[in-house]
């Protein structure tokens, strides 16, 4: 799963670079999409031994030193300075319950189902983005989202007897991937990119402890069963391998969360956004590989249909902008 990296503030340490070198940002999105892939795979394969929980906790972690270490290096203290911190914060506690739910429905899930439904979530920035943040919405983007959210319900089928709960996980998951860049779209443009970062990172890791600590008062019993069995398994001190494991997730996180900040500042937004859907392709590729999932035909189907979908909205979402644009340029000749 991706971490959302909405362009606002993009140019604020880097004014001198432009969007101009489409094929390099298409590669690093794709590149950045696989690495995200890999690093779910492989949560997927530890959640087996370790609660979520945990390997949230250690990953963030070793992220939060990595984003720290780089973005000294980097900006220097003017990174850890904002006026907008409550934002980043509440941007940090979505990603928390974004990825914590996420986990949580991949330790049941197949990836590839998983992966399909958490990428209806451009449809909810579509549909959140009018009473949130008044923009106006066309025919075509209505369209799109609507038969968007058509698939997703063709896809988890919930009057199923195969229906759990367990499957709607990533749909929550996807609503609060959705919110993040409309906060991020409400901070002011002079806010740097990395300070966005280093500030959600860091409510990420206290949203950890404050959720491990909960867990260590409340541990869920060995015959519990339901959503708080799932979500509240106790510490297991991890094996040398699976440390290494763990690790190895912080390294990726990382350097895909680098690749696709970069890809937004040397590309344009309209030509990214529909490279973002090679995850599914990398989750179905990479379920099959490692898990032996074979994909069932809805959900072949529905992710096919969210990807156009989702492509038409980004295509006609960015013409909207730069319509806007362009009217404002003309008042203000």
């Amino acid at each position: 799963m991706c971490w959302n990296s909405d362009d606002s503030g993009r140019e604020a340490y880097y004014p001198a670079m432009k969007p101009s070198r489409p094929l390099f940002g298409m590669t690093l999105v794709m590149a950045a999409l696989l690495v995200f892939a890999l690093q779910d795979a492989m949560i997927k394969g530890l959640t087996a031994r370790y609660p979520v929980i945990e390997l949230l906790s250690l990953r963030i972690l070793l992220v939060l030193v990595f984003v720290g270490v780089a973005a000294a290096l980097t900006t220097g203290r003017r990174a850890f300075v904002t006026r907008h911190w409550r934002p980043m914060c509440l941007r940090g506690l979505l990603a928390f319950t974004a990825f914590y739910l996420y986990y949580v429905a991949l330790s049941y899930l197949p990836l590839a189902d998983a992966a399909t439904v958490l990428m209806s979530a451009p449809l909810f920035v579509t549909l959140l983005s009018v009473p949130l943040l008044g923009e106006r919405v066309g025919f075509a983007r209505w369209l799109a989202v609507s038969i968007g959210f058509l698939a997703v319900v063709y896809m988890l089928d919930p009057g199923a007897e195969l229906f759990t709960l367990m499957a709607a996980l990533p749909l929550l998951s996807a609503v609060c991937y959705a919110l993040m860049p409309i906060i991020t779209r409400s901070i002011r443009e002079d806010e740097g990119s990395i300070t966005i970062i280093i500030y959600t990172t860091l409510s990420y890791a206290i949203a950890c402890a404050l959720f491990t600590a909960l867990v260590f008062l409340f541990p869920a019993t060995e015959d519990a069963r339901g959503v708080w069995a799932a979500l509240a398994q106790p510490w297991q001190w991890p094996t040398v391998v699976d440390g290494l494991s763990i690790a190895a997730t912080s390294v990726l996180f990382t350097v895909g969360l680098y690749a696709i900040t970069l890809a937004y500042r040397v590309a344009d937004v309209s030509v990214l956004a529909p490279f973002e859907y090679t995850y599914l392709i990398w989750a179905v590729a990479i379920g099959y590989v490692a898990f032996g999932e074979v994909p069932a035909s809805r959900t072949l189907i529905a992710g096919s249909v969210i990807a156009i979908c989702g492509i038409v909205i980004a295509v006609r979402e960015n013409g909207a902008r730069a319509s806007v644009r362009k009217l404002r340029i003309i008042r203000r000749q």
